[in-house]
Protein backbone atom coordinates (compact mmCIF):
# COMPACT_ATOMS: atom_id res chain seq x y z
CA UNK A 1 0.00 0.00 0.00
CA UNK A 2 0.95 3.46 -0.72
CA UNK A 3 2.13 5.40 2.16
CA UNK A 4 2.35 9.38 0.24
CA UNK A 5 2.04 8.88 -2.82
CA UNK A 6 3.80 7.66 -6.40
CA UNK A 7 4.51 4.11 -5.12
CA UNK A 8 6.55 5.75 -1.69
CA UNK A 9 5.44 2.93 0.78
CA UNK A 10 5.66 3.01 4.23
CA UNK A 11 8.71 0.77 3.95
CA UNK A 12 10.96 3.21 1.70
CA UNK A 13 9.62 6.07 3.61
CA UNK A 14 11.46 4.33 6.97
CA UNK A 15 14.58 4.02 4.81
CA UNK A 16 15.19 7.44 3.65
CA UNK A 17 14.36 9.07 7.00
CA UNK A 18 17.59 6.23 8.24
CA UNK A 19 19.61 8.12 5.49
CA UNK A 20 19.00 10.99 6.30
CA UNK A 21 19.37 10.73 9.99
CA UNK A 22 22.87 9.36 9.10
CA UNK A 23 23.82 12.50 6.69
CA UNK A 24 22.90 14.81 9.34
CA UNK A 25 24.78 12.99 11.94
CA UNK A 26 27.96 13.04 9.55
CA UNK A 27 27.29 16.41 8.96
CA UNK A 28 27.64 17.14 12.80
CA UNK A 29 30.50 15.17 12.90
CA UNK A 30 32.43 16.94 9.92
CA UNK A 31 31.56 20.01 11.44
CA UNK A 32 32.74 19.45 14.92
CA UNK A 33 36.01 17.94 13.39
CA UNK A 34 36.61 21.36 11.79
CA UNK A 35 35.82 23.35 14.41
CA UNK A 36 38.55 21.39 16.67
CA UNK A 37 40.94 22.81 13.94
CA UNK A 38 41.20 26.07 15.79
CA UNK A 39 41.41 24.33 19.29
CA UNK A 40 44.58 24.69 21.01
CA UNK A 41 45.96 23.60 24.44
CA UNK A 42 45.35 19.56 24.25
CA UNK A 43 47.61 16.90 23.76
CA UNK A 44 48.90 16.28 19.43
CA UNK A 45 47.45 13.28 19.62
CA UNK A 46 44.28 14.75 19.95
CA UNK A 47 44.77 17.60 17.41
CA UNK A 48 42.42 17.83 14.34
CA UNK A 49 40.17 15.34 15.58
CA UNK A 50 36.14 15.43 16.68
CA UNK A 51 36.82 14.56 20.30
CA UNK A 52 39.31 17.56 20.70
CA UNK A 53 36.73 19.83 19.93
CA UNK A 54 33.82 18.51 22.03
CA UNK A 55 36.74 18.14 25.10
CA UNK A 56 37.23 21.91 24.67
CA UNK A 57 33.89 22.91 24.55
CA UNK A 58 33.25 20.70 27.38
CA UNK A 59 35.94 22.33 29.18
CA UNK A 60 34.87 26.12 28.57
CA UNK A 61 31.46 25.35 29.48
CA UNK A 62 31.53 24.34 32.87
CA UNK A 63 34.75 26.09 33.66
CA UNK A 64 32.74 28.76 35.87
CA UNK A 65 30.77 25.86 37.42
CA UNK A 66 27.50 23.69 36.84
CA UNK A 67 25.62 26.74 37.69
CA UNK A 68 26.78 29.09 35.38
CA UNK A 69 26.54 26.57 32.68
CA UNK A 70 22.64 25.44 33.91
CA UNK A 71 22.35 30.16 33.69
CA UNK A 72 23.58 30.23 30.57
CA UNK A 73 21.16 27.15 28.87
CA UNK A 74 18.29 28.39 30.59
CA UNK A 75 18.69 32.33 30.13
CA UNK A 76 20.82 32.74 26.90
CA UNK A 77 19.75 29.70 25.02
CA UNK A 78 16.16 28.60 26.23
CA UNK A 79 14.88 32.54 27.08
CA UNK A 80 17.15 34.26 24.02
CA UNK A 81 17.73 37.21 26.87
CA UNK A 82 19.93 39.06 25.06
CA UNK A 83 17.35 39.06 21.26
CA UNK A 84 14.80 40.01 24.14
CA UNK A 85 16.80 43.22 24.99
CA UNK A 86 17.38 44.34 21.41
CA UNK A 87 14.01 44.14 19.73
CA UNK A 88 10.72 42.42 21.67
CA UNK A 89 9.70 41.69 17.96
CA UNK A 90 12.61 39.83 16.98
CA UNK A 91 12.10 37.76 20.32
CA UNK A 92 8.50 36.88 19.78
CA UNK A 93 9.51 35.74 15.99
CA UNK A 94 12.18 33.68 17.35
CA UNK A 95 11.12 32.09 20.43
CA UNK A 96 8.21 31.15 18.06
CA UNK A 97 10.54 29.37 15.17
CA UNK A 98 12.39 27.83 17.82
CA UNK A 99 9.70 26.27 19.70
CA UNK A 100 7.32 25.23 16.83
CA UNK A 101 10.35 23.64 15.20
CA UNK A 102 11.33 21.85 18.55
CA UNK A 103 8.83 20.77 19.44
CA UNK A 104 7.51 19.31 15.90
CA UNK A 105 11.04 17.50 15.31
CA UNK A 106 9.92 15.91 18.33
CA UNK A 107 7.02 14.91 17.77
CA UNK A 108 7.28 14.03 14.24
CA UNK A 109 10.13 11.53 15.85
CA UNK A 110 7.45 10.19 18.28
CA UNK A 111 5.07 9.67 15.44
CA UNK A 112 7.05 7.85 13.17
CA UNK A 113 7.92 5.45 16.04
CA UNK A 114 4.22 5.21 16.64
CA UNK A 115 3.84 4.61 12.77
CA UNK A 116 6.27 1.53 13.01
CA UNK A 117 4.74 0.29 15.81
CA UNK A 118 1.61 0.57 14.24
CA UNK A 119 2.55 -0.30 10.96
CA UNK A 120 4.12 -4.37 12.63
CA UNK A 121 1.73 -4.53 15.33
CA UNK A 122 5.20 -4.53 17.61
CA UNK A 123 4.72 -6.54 20.68
CA UNK A 124 0.81 -6.15 19.55
CA UNK A 125 0.32 -2.28 20.78
CA UNK A 126 -0.68 -1.61 17.00
CA UNK A 127 -4.16 -0.38 18.45
CA UNK A 128 -2.23 1.48 21.36
CA UNK A 129 -0.40 3.28 18.72
CA UNK A 130 -2.81 4.67 16.83
CA UNK A 131 -4.41 6.13 19.94
CA UNK A 132 -1.58 7.92 20.70
CA UNK A 133 -1.24 9.45 17.59
CA UNK A 134 -4.29 10.92 17.73
CA UNK A 135 -3.86 12.54 21.21
CA UNK A 136 -0.93 13.77 19.49
CA UNK A 137 -2.78 15.70 16.34
CA UNK A 138 -3.85 18.54 18.62
CA UNK A 139 -0.06 19.24 19.72
CA UNK A 140 1.14 19.05 16.25
CA UNK A 141 -1.70 21.68 15.00
CA UNK A 142 -0.59 24.00 17.97
CA UNK A 143 3.29 24.03 17.53
CA UNK A 144 2.51 23.95 13.76
CA UNK A 145 0.60 27.23 14.48
CA UNK A 146 3.41 28.62 16.49
CA UNK A 147 6.21 28.17 13.65
CA UNK A 148 3.87 29.52 10.79
CA UNK A 149 3.60 32.61 12.93
CA UNK A 150 6.88 33.05 13.72
CA UNK A 151 7.73 32.43 9.82
CA UNK A 152 5.13 34.56 9.28
CA UNK A 153 6.40 37.42 11.40
CA UNK A 154 9.68 36.66 9.43
CA UNK A 155 8.81 37.10 6.26
CA UNK A 156 6.62 39.84 7.12
CA UNK A 157 9.61 42.15 8.35
CA UNK A 158 11.75 41.27 5.30
CA UNK A 159 9.07 42.68 2.80
CA UNK A 160 7.84 45.56 5.32
CA UNK A 161 11.20 46.87 6.96
CA UNK A 162 13.21 48.89 4.76
CA UNK A 163 16.27 48.16 7.03
CA UNK A 164 15.63 44.37 7.35
CA UNK A 165 14.96 43.77 3.86
CA UNK A 166 18.46 45.55 2.82
CA UNK A 167 20.26 43.40 5.26
CA UNK A 168 18.30 40.24 4.71
CA UNK A 169 20.83 38.00 2.26
CA UNK A 170 20.06 35.14 0.06
CA UNK A 171 21.08 32.67 2.84
CA UNK A 172 18.18 34.46 5.27
CA UNK A 173 15.68 34.37 2.19
CA UNK A 174 15.98 30.95 1.39
CA UNK A 175 16.22 29.39 5.24
CA UNK A 176 12.84 31.73 6.40
CA UNK A 177 11.30 30.92 2.72
CA UNK A 178 12.05 27.21 3.65
CA UNK A 179 10.78 27.00 6.89
CA UNK A 180 7.78 28.96 5.77
CA UNK A 181 6.90 26.59 2.81
CA UNK A 182 7.43 23.74 4.86
CA UNK A 183 5.04 24.60 7.25
CA UNK A 184 2.40 25.47 4.89
CA UNK A 185 2.89 22.19 3.04
CA UNK A 186 2.41 19.74 6.27
CA UNK A 187 -0.81 22.51 6.95
CA UNK A 188 -2.43 22.10 4.11
CA UNK A 189 -1.80 17.62 4.19
CA UNK A 190 -3.69 18.04 7.70
CA UNK A 191 -6.81 20.07 6.11
CA UNK A 192 -6.89 17.84 3.19
CA UNK A 193 -7.20 14.99 5.23
CA UNK A 194 -9.99 16.88 7.27
CA UNK A 195 -10.80 17.26 10.70
CA UNK A 196 -8.03 19.96 11.45
CA UNK A 197 -7.42 22.08 14.37
CA UNK A 198 -9.53 25.58 14.13
CA UNK A 199 -10.78 24.74 10.73
CA UNK A 200 -12.38 21.78 10.57
CA UNK A 201 -12.94 19.97 7.26
CA UNK A 202 -13.18 23.34 5.76
CA UNK A 203 -10.68 22.26 3.07
CA UNK A 204 -10.91 18.46 2.89
CA UNK A 205 -9.92 17.12 -0.09
CA UNK A 206 -8.14 13.65 0.52
CA UNK A 207 -7.29 12.86 -2.94
CA UNK A 208 -4.53 15.59 -2.55
CA UNK A 209 -3.61 14.59 0.98
CA UNK A 210 -1.22 12.03 -0.10
CA UNK A 211 0.72 14.71 -2.64
CA UNK A 212 1.27 17.58 0.11
CA UNK A 213 2.05 14.94 2.88
CA UNK A 214 4.87 13.61 0.33
CA UNK A 215 6.24 17.53 -0.60
CA UNK A 216 6.09 18.39 2.92
CA UNK A 217 8.07 15.29 3.87
CA UNK A 218 10.51 15.64 1.01
CA UNK A 219 11.25 19.43 1.76
CA UNK A 220 11.65 19.01 5.81
CA UNK A 221 14.06 15.70 4.96
CA UNK A 222 15.74 17.92 2.28
CA UNK A 223 16.40 21.23 4.81
CA UNK A 224 17.23 18.55 7.47
CA UNK A 225 19.86 17.00 5.85
CA UNK A 226 21.28 18.69 2.93
CA UNK A 227 21.24 22.37 3.91
CA UNK A 228 21.51 22.68 7.83
CA UNK A 229 24.82 20.85 8.47
CA UNK A 230 26.61 21.92 5.05
CA UNK A 231 25.79 25.69 5.31
CA UNK A 232 25.70 29.01 7.23
CA UNK A 233 22.63 27.48 8.41
CA UNK A 234 24.71 25.51 10.78
CA UNK A 235 24.42 28.53 12.70
CA UNK A 236 21.31 27.05 14.76
CA UNK A 237 23.80 24.38 16.86
CA UNK A 238 27.07 26.72 16.84
CA UNK A 239 25.02 30.12 18.19
CA UNK A 240 23.80 27.81 21.23
CA UNK A 241 27.39 26.34 21.93
CA UNK A 242 29.15 29.83 21.69
CA UNK A 243 26.65 31.34 24.56
CA UNK A 244 27.30 28.26 26.08
CA UNK A 245 31.25 27.81 25.83
CA UNK A 246 31.34 31.59 26.50
CA UNK A 247 29.01 31.40 29.36
CA UNK A 248 26.99 33.84 27.93
CA UNK A 249 29.02 36.37 26.56
CA UNK A 250 27.90 39.56 25.68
Amino acid sequence: MAFYTLGLTFELVILLTVIVLAVWIYGIYFNFKKWGLGSTGYHDPLRRSFWLFLATWIHEAFKDGIWVFLRTVVLDVLLLRRTLARSPVRWVMHMSMFYGFLALAALSGLGLMLDIVEHFNLAGFAHEAEMVKEMLALPFDVFGYLLLFGSTIAISRRILIKFVRDNTSAYDALLIGAVFLITVTGFYAEWMRGNSFLLGNLFEYPIYAPHFALIHTLLALGLFALILPWSKYIHVIATPMTLIANRGGE
